[in-house]
């Protein structure tokens, strides 16, 4: 890594209490990787014992079924990392990781990771507390998937990913909201396509515009007092 290693590495949440000097070892032992958008950085079943934490960029986290079927499970920002689940059982990759944009990542080897946890226990529980939160997220989106329709998970995944404008991410193509959504592509399509129409959305240069957010949000309001919403 360059000489601004250091202050880079003390941006990521992970290592943010981490002393100078651990964050200079660190700094010599890890690999700094490039990437485009579009590159597959992990595959689903390959052995690999490496943590990956995200410099620059996003990438998307994709579950496969063994038929092919994709379901994107979590978007990675700078300061995020993946790859944790092999370090820690040595077991095969539970999911594609593939680039969203081109970016960078720092790659850390297991012997290395390991030495630097039991030197510093608080970074031990730090990743414990990063990965109870993508536990919980999970969990959200099992349940996304059990109890709402095609329309309400594509209601619920536009207002996920939109700002306080309504305006959604460039990178948000039908493609993405259906894999986000577990639906086939052309479900997803037909969804869109109709609330274009009726002016719920509007497709612009820079991206999708939600117009009319209370109409999504009144989708996912519950029935009753017992819904799990």
């Amino acid at each position: 890594m360059n000489g601004n290693a250091v202050a880079t590495l003390q941006h990521v949440p992970i290592f943010n209490n981490m002393p100078p000097q651990f964050l200079r070892h660190l700094a010599q032992v890890a690999i700094c990787r490039r990437f485009q958008a579009g590159d597959l950085l992990c595959a689903k079943g390959e052995t690999s014992s490496t943590l990956f934490v995200l410099l620059k960029g996003q990438v998307m986290v994709i579950g496969v079924d063994d038929e092919g079927r994709e379901v994107l499970l979590n978007l990675l920002k700078p300061g995020d990392f993946f790859g944790e689940l092999s370090l820690i059982d040595g077991r095969a990759r539970s999911a594609d990781v593939v680039a969203l944009t081109d970016g960078e990542a720092l790659l850390v080897r297991r012997s290395d990771f390991i030495a630097l946890m039991e030197r510093m226990p608080n970074l031990v529980w730090q990743l414990l507390q990063a990965m109870a939160k993508r536990i919980r997220e999970t969990d959200e989106l099992v349940m996304r998937m059990a109890w709402l329709n095609a329309q309400e998970r594509v209601a619920w995944t536009l207002l996920e990913f939109a700002d306080g404008k309504g305006k959604l991410p460039r990178w948000l193509s039908v493609n993405i909201l259906a894999k986000r959504c577990g639906l086939a592509r052309e479900t997803a399509s037909r969804i869109v396509s109709q609330w274009q129409r009726e002016g719920i959305l509007e497709k612009t240069k820079d991206g999708f515009v939600i117009l009319k957010p209370i109409k999504l949000q009144s989708m996912l309001k519950p029935k009753n007092s017992d819904d799990w919403m």
